[in-house]
């Protein structure tokens, strides 16, 4: 297992806060993007003091110091910049801990999954996106809102970017891998329970209806995605290619708008411990009848007895 404890977590904040060494840094980052070679893209300790604002030479030897080792690297072809470092440099640019998001009040097309409404509205409740219902106050879905996302976007391209991102991380975190550290994630199913209207975990949920989450949580930074059953299985290439042949890409439907297509579906688990479920995937007059495993594999099966309900 990949581990580093050269400084404590406390440490290593506190390492930044300091304007000079927060400059420090962007001076590597400029230089890096600027080198036409990677034997380029270090400075030496007088490059850098040529570059800073600083009174002496000591000064920038005490904090290039208290820098080394975590942000900044010493290398042959003089200083350069850590993976921490430059993510804390693009974290600086997009103003992820200094700017707050805007974003108006804006109307969407898209129906309610608890009472079939189509009054639906985006706005920014710090410190998540959110679309609601407005004919029954029922949460349709949330998004975390970077402040970089809400700049030279209309609203209605602020929500498919935030869509897209979250579909991303979504597919990642199933598939094994957290978005947000590269962390092994762990995916399972629970009973839906409607969460707090204040997490910070609810990437893509859709609030209040009965039925089965699928969840993947990140064994390392703990961060948590998770999205109804049904979501998972819209964007798998069996129920792609069954609503393609209805006329209907589903990959640009969009979470806020994915009850209109789930409606209809029936979600049976048929068995515990592990979980498995059937699923009946409808559609106007077609039917998918789909298996679902304890790893969250899905089959097509044939039809039962049961799927005549559906």
């Amino acid at each position: 297992m990949a581990t580093d404890s050269r400084l404590a977590p406390e440490e290593a904040f506190a390492a930044l806060g300091n304007e000079l060494r927060v400059t420090v840094l962007r001076v590597l980052a400029e230089a890096a993007a600027d080198a036409a070679t990677d034997d380029e893209r270090g400075l030496s300790f007088t490059e850098i003091y040529d570059r800073v604002d600083i009174d002496s030479t000591s000064q920038l030897s005490y904090h290039l110091d208290k820098l080394d080792g975590m942000f900044v690297r010493r290398s042959p072809d003089g200083y350069r910049l850590t993976q921490a470092g430059d993510r804390v440099v693009r974290a600086v640019r997009s103003g992820t801990y200094t700017a707050t998001p805007t974003f108006p009040r804006t109307e969407l097309d898209g129906r309610c999954h608890a009472c079939r409404a189509t009054t639906l509205v985006a706005e920014y409740r710090d410190p998540l996106l959110v679309v609601d219902c407005t004919a029954c106050d029922t949460r349709v879905v949330t998004y975390d809102l970077p402040p970089a996302e809400s700049v030279d976007r209309t609203p209605l391209e602020v929500l498919q970017s935030c869509d897209q991102r979250v579909h991303h991380e979504y597919g990642m975190a199933l598939q094994g891998t957290c978005a947000m550290c590269g962390g092994r994630t762990e995916v399972s199913t629970r009973t839906r329970d409607p969460p707090d209207d204040d997490a910070s975990t609810d990437d893509a949920s859709t609030d209040g209806a009965p039925g089965y989450l699928c969840v993947a949580a990140c064994r390392s930074c703990q961060h948590e995605v998770y999205a109804p059953l049904e979501v998972r299985l819209l964007y798998h290439p069996a129920v792609v290619s069954f609503y393609w042949q209805q006329g209907v890409d589903a990959s640009t439907i969009p979470f806020w708008n994915v009850a209109t297509y789930l409606t209809d579906w029936r979600v049976d688990r048929v068995s515990t411990d592990p979980d498995r479920f059937h699923v009946t995937v409808v559609y106007s007059d077609e039917r998918l009848h789909l298996a679902v495993d304890d790893e969250l594999a899905v089959s097509v099966r044939p039809p039962d007895a049961n799927d005549s309900d559906a």
